[in-house]
């Protein structure tokens, strides 16, 4: 190993560029006069004998008096031991560093903007294992296999996940994604898009395709934000498209009441008792709460005025479902409800009502 190597080490071990050189000279010449260590290195003579003492000090060189002041080189065992233990300290300081980069620690923020795409991906699939209600995710193949094994165990935990899949919509070639266990449904998105995930109403990671040169991820933590993305979601990239795999529930599921009321308007205004249970928050408290009962009404702008079919923007402004609980009538609201008793996190349809009994 090359000199100034060496000396560059001694000073990663505390050593000041001066003891290090001095130290260095005293190993290569051996027992010697002070005078002439600091005629062999680069030591100003006026400071020898300042640095020579500050290395016995340390317990490095030991000085003898005798016609001149002398001084010998220690055993190097606390020495070595130090730049031992330094080594491996800056060897896991390395490792942990390489290991932070590659998979961020969560970041305490309401929006904020990474630098890499990778970061948001890794921060959404480390968050998934905490959703509770849903997750909303839109990304290519590679990267929904990737989020597999975090997408499978919120299914395990009930969690709806609905996926949206990026193909080619020239060949009609899916990549190889198997949906099975890892979401509720997955539709094919033929148009290319972002990377894009919603989870719960109040996390969202978005990272724009990589048809576009930025690269960049941005992570919302709030209340309100993520509906937006929810939005666009549900009317660019999940309303257009037919299914191609579902997990076949037993009775329908939304975490979307916009959605629950364009599905069963028909069958409210046909007649038919809708028997649902419902999740969410209570919009004064903000109290989770869950009731069960059947739909006695359901409210929106021009509802009086509109026939049997409904899409979305039909629904965009306000909706309010009348749950009657049979203890009480309870008015349900949507994300962001205001006025309505409950936030709807969940609604379930689990029976309609078919010549007076409930299936």
């Amino acid at each position: 190993m090359e000199r100034d190597t060496i000396q560059t080490a001694l000073e990663y071990a505390g050593l000041t560029t001066y003891q290090a050189d001095a130290y260095l000279t005293l190993l290569e010449m051996g027992r010697s006069p002070a005078i002439e260590v600091g005629r062999n290195c680069s030591v100003p003579v006026s400071q020898i004998y300042d640095v020579l003492r500050s290395l016995e000090e340390a317990g490095h060189v030991e000085t003898m008096e005798q016609e001149k002041l002398y001084v010998r080189p220690r055993e190097p065992d606390e020495l070595l031991e130090d730049l031992t233990d330094r080594g491996e300290l800056l060897q896991d300081a390395a490792e942990d560093i390489e290991n932070r980069y590659q998979q961020p620690a969560r970041m305490d923020y309401r929006i904020s903007v990474a630098t890499h795409m990778e970061t948001a991906v890794k921060q959404a699939t480390e968050l998934i294992d905490e959703a509770e209600t849903f997750v909303e995710v839109s990304a290519s193949a590679d990267r929904l296999a990737s989020m597999r094994e975090a997408l499978e165990a919120a299914r395990e935990r009930g969690v709806i996940v609905r996926a949206g899949v990026y193909v080619d919509a020239a060949t009609d070639s899916k990549e190889e994604f198997d949906p099975e266990g890892a979401v509720s449904e997955l539709r094919a998105i033929t148009i290319p898009g972002p990377f894009l995930v919603v989870i719960d109403r109040n996390r969202t990671f978005f990272a724009p395709g990589g048809r576009f040169d930025d690269s960049y991820g941005v992570l919302i933590r709030d209340r309100f934000l993520p509906l937006i993305f929810h939005w666009y979601f549900q009317t660019s990239q999940w309303d257009l498209y037919d299914p191609i795999y579902t997990d076949a529930p037993a009775q329908a599921r939304y975490v979307s009441i916009e959605e629950f009321v364009r599905d069963t308007w028909p069958l409210y205004r046909d007649g038919y008792v809708l028997a649902v249970d419902i999740q969410g928050v209570e919009t004064e408290t903000g109290v989770e709460r869950t009731i069960s009962g059947t739909v006695t009404g359901m409210q929106y702008p021009g509802a009086d005025r509109r026939g049997c079919a409904l899409t979305l923007m039909d629904v965009a402004t306000y909706v309010t479902v009348i749950v009657d609980t049979g203890d009480d009538f309870v008015t349900v609201g949507g994300w962001g409800a205001v006025f309505e008793d409950i936030e709807a996190h969940r609604i379930d349809l689990v029976g309609i009502d078919v010549d007076g009994e409930i299936v």
